[in-house]
């Protein structure tokens, strides 16, 4: 641990600032104040950890704090730090997963070191332990001293430290969504299909989720492009026709969602061996033709002269 006697602040104490107040806590730092947009959210946080005070004022966690995390919506980091009195004594953090360090530009003009610490992972109100940040990998960037530090408390939680490039945070922090909230709205989408059959939403998660847990499973021990399974990888033409035809005219808001995820997963199966050059053509040409989402197959404009 890199100088445990610094004392920590956080601004907002939503979810991520929650939960890493309780993880740099736990893991032996000096958490010594909290504010947020609601007080009573400082106060809950702060009554759970040793030493930390509750403030309703963000300049009083700056004042009294060596290194403030800034646990706000993306869109209000900027505005924040311009607020705050920083000194060249003090370390600003941002932790959003898109944004650079300029965002905290305004810190770094009055002398503050800055950088950015994302935890890629997803965190939900109930979690008050460390669990989901052991083994965590965070995005780092910033200043050089700043960094070190933030190398360290990537150590105390057993992660991995990912050094991302300015120009590529925004390319980060969208395949960050895509494993994340995209996964949640393909779930929705298959268990849409279940209704249709007569089940309930939640008898389509009871149902589904145990495959999904088997598929991270899987990924945990083998490369993607090993482990993958289903028609597109056996080449099964026909099984999947059957689907996008049926999924045509019963369930038509899916289509669109369903031939460019197959159009991806057939280029997956090329580069994985499973299918041949031209089988996945074949595969292609299927999911083109239903790639626009509307209720009929695309078909060729005619000419003036036909």
């Amino acid at each position: 641990m890199v100088n445990s006697a610094l004392r920590i602040g956080f601004i907002g104490a939503g979810h991520t600032g929650t939960i890493l107040a309780h993880g740099l806590n736990q893991a032996g730092y000096l958490v010594g104040a909290v504010a947020s947009r609601s007080y009573k959210s400082a106060e809950t946080l702060a009554n759970k950890i040793s030493g930390c005070t509750a403030h309703t004022a963000p300049a009083k966690v700056v004042d009294e704090c060596d290194i403030v995390f800034l646990t706000v919506p993306d869109d209000a980091i900027t505005h924040l730090a311009s607020s705050l009195p920083w000194q060249e004594s003090k370390c600003a953090v941002h932790c959003s997963g898109a944004l650079t360090s300029d965002a905290l530009s305004p810190a770094k003009k009055l002398g503050a070191m800055t950088g950015s610490f994302h935890p890629l992972q997803t965190f939900s109100s109930l979690d008050t332990q460390m669990d989901r940040l052991t083994g965590c990998t965070f995005a780092i960037a910033g200043d050089a001293w700043l960094v070190t530090w933030l190398n360290e408390l990537t150590k105390d939680f057993k992660g991995t430290a990912a050094h991302i490039e300015e120009r590529d945070r925004p390319l980060y922090h969208a395949s960050a969504v895509m494993a994340c909230g995209y996964l949640t709205t393909l779930l929705y989408a298959a268990s849409s299909l279940w209704k249709d059959m007569g089940f309930s939403r939640s008898e389509a998660l009871h149902a589904l989720l145990p495959l999904v847990k088997s598929t991270i499973s899987n990924l945990e021990d083998q490369h993607t492009q090993n482990m993958a399974t289903g028609p597109i990888i056996r080449g099964d033409l026909g099984t999947v026709t059957s689907h996008l035809e049926i999924i045509q005219s019963q369930k038509a808001e899916v289509l669109q969602m369903y031939a460019q995820l197959g159009t991806s997963m057939t280029q997956l199966a090329q580069e994985q061996g499973s299918i041949t050059s031209e089988v996945a053509a074949k595969f292609r040409e299927l999911f083109e033709k239903y790639s626009d989402g509307k209720l009929m197959p695309k078909k060729s404009k005619c000419s003036a002269d036909e």
